[in-house]
């Protein structure tokens, strides 16, 4: 049992290391929006691209699909992405674009979001749409941001409520620790007891023995005289 919750403590610390760690090293990362080009709605288009770290690729596809939704878009799958049809950005004109997008798997931990918008007629790109590029660059940044770190935040509710589990099992351990000891001295302080006890038996013994002694002396007396006068 001992050796069982050993192993238990020695695992779920090792958990817990790693997720500081990773924390350690989101921290020292600065989340930035890329233009690029890439493969995405319909050909090389003009692009901005994320990295996300630690959420899912679900809770990001999901997580922009509701940004999209927000802005009216219909969302639907397109050329192993997704398309936000008719999005209107009324901060931007009450012109509706289309916005593709999709996921890049980095690593474990790591994510790209890559989206691509067709102001109607022309991809969305620096030189030629400053305004909508800085838009969108800024939206981006914000979902990444905030994705990032409710993936984190996540990891932390969990991280606590296993080191409070820990913790728990712990203060049981003491617990337990103490009703032994007490058990210990309970029983120690009999053991003294009885030992004493059997020391003062054996000194009873010995002083009962002589008395024995003595008196089978005296009966032996007392039928001498007894056999004398028959």
């Amino acid at each position: 049992m001992a050796q069982s919750l050993k192993i238990h403590f020695m695992k779920n610390g090792i958990a817990i290391l790693l997720i500081l760690l990773s924390f350690s090293a989101i921290a020292q990362k600065k989340i930035k929006v890329e233009e690029e080009h890439m493969n995405i709605g319909g050909g090389k288009n003009p692009c901005l691209v994320v990295t996300i770290y630690e959420a899912s690729e679900d809770d990001i596809n999901n997580g922009w699909k509701s940004i999209m939704k927000g802005y009216n878009g219909k969302v639907s799958s397109k050329d192993a992405g997704h398309l936000a049809d008719n999005v209107v950005i009324k901060d931007l004109s009450n012109n509706t674009c289309d916005v593709y997008y999709k996921t890049e798997k980095v690593n474990e931990k790591e994510y790209k979001l890559i989206v691509s918008v067709n102001l109607g007629g022309a991809f969305m790109n620096p030189s030629d749409h400053g305004t909508q590029t800085a838009y969108f660059k800024k939206l981006m940044l914000d979902f990444a941001n905030k994705t990032s770190n409710d993936a984190i935040a996540d990891q932390l509710k969990d991280a606590e409520k296993a080191l409070s589990k820990l913790e728990s099992t712990q203060s049981g351990l003491e617990k337990d620790q103490n009703s032994l000891k007490a058990e210990i001295e309970k029983y120690k302080s009999k053991i003294k007891s009885d030992e004493d006890d059997l020391a003062k038996n054996a000194t009873d013994q010995t002083k009962k023995k002589s008395e024995i002694e003595a008196q089978k002396k005296v009966v032996e007396t007392i039928t001498k005289k007894k056999n004398a006068i028959d």
